[in-house]
């Protein structure tokens, strides 16, 4: 119990440096990156945040626990199996959580039309993400408690950070799958991918102004959103039913396994990582 307050503390601390350095160079934003134009600015903005977030990320896992851990890199994350799986269960869950948005304050994110926009949301931002919220945060995470707890803490700070009430819930949804991916293929590229082809979705979705229709909507209605959602609904509980399963697993694995013992946990991580 002890631990999982421990987790607590930390995920808190984590998200609230999270959204203070965001708010740090949003107003050094407004006076360093003033002559730039609005694409750059947003990318280069969000480029130093990222930075920034990482860097403290790192200071307080050394601070915490005297040692980083390496991050899963493993070329099974490359598996187009496992990620063409990933991705049928993030279309799905979208899916599922279509009529949440008419019930929760619908996304008012607008994105400029422009590259450096189109390059952030949809490269730098998931390789960033997952960076800091899978490789570094739940790796933190993973000393105190279970794998599916350290998942859903940091599932939950991922959607904290995003602000929008809809996309909270995406985002802690999501979440949990990215760090399944990460956990089961030990690599750190499976969530940046899947996350990849989420946030090119969502754009899309955004600049094409699909975002907050209904299913109705989209589909056309009648038989084929029956069909769609119930689909969707199967792909979901499925999905659920093996993530959960494999964490449950996961746990047994690794009980016995001393988590403030730094040695086996570095031991307990695959052989190859990526530097740090």
């Amino acid at each position: 119990m002890k631990r999982f307050f421990k987790s607590v503390g930390l995920t808190t601390m984590f998200i609230f440096v999270f959204v203070l350095t965001l708010v740090i160079v949003g107003v050094l934003d407004a006076f360093a990156f003033d002559s730039l134009p609005g694409d750059g600015r947003f990318m280069l903005s969000y480029f130093c945040s990222m930075i920034a977030i990482y860097g403290i990320v790192i200071f307080i896992e050394r601070k915490a626990f005297k040692q980083v851990l390496p991050v899963y890199n493993s070329k099974a994350g490359f598996d187009p199996i496992a990620l063409l799986a990933g991705v049928v269960l993030i279309i799905a869950i979208s899916v599922v959580l279509l009529p949440l948005e008419q019930v929760l304050s619908p996304d008012s994110r607008t994105f400029a039309n422009g590259p450096c926009t189109l390059l952030t949301v949809v490269l730098i931002a998931p390789i960033f993400e997952e960076m800091i919220f899978r490789a570094r945060l739940f790796n933190i995470l993973s000393r105190n408690t279970s794998p599916l707890m350290s998942a859903s803490l940091s599932a939950a700070a991922f959607g904290a950070v995003h602000m929008e009430p809809i996309v909270v819930v995406e985002a802690l949804v999501v979440g949990v799958v990215l760090s399944y991916f990460y956990l089961s293929k030990r690599s750190i590229f499976a969530p940046i991918v899947l996350h990849i082809f989420n946030n090119a979705v969502a754009y899309a979705l955004v600049v094409l102004s699909y975002r907050g229709e209904s299913l109705r909507a989209i589909v056309g209605g009648g038989k084929m959103e029956f069909v769609v959602y119930a689909v969707a609904v199967l792909i979901v509980l499925v999905g659920a039913v093996v993530i959960v399963r494999f964490f449950i697993k996961e746990k047994g694995r690794m009980r016995g396994v001393e988590c403030q013992d730094v040695e086996t946990l570095t031991d307990h991580h695959s052989a190859t990582q990526l530097p740090e």
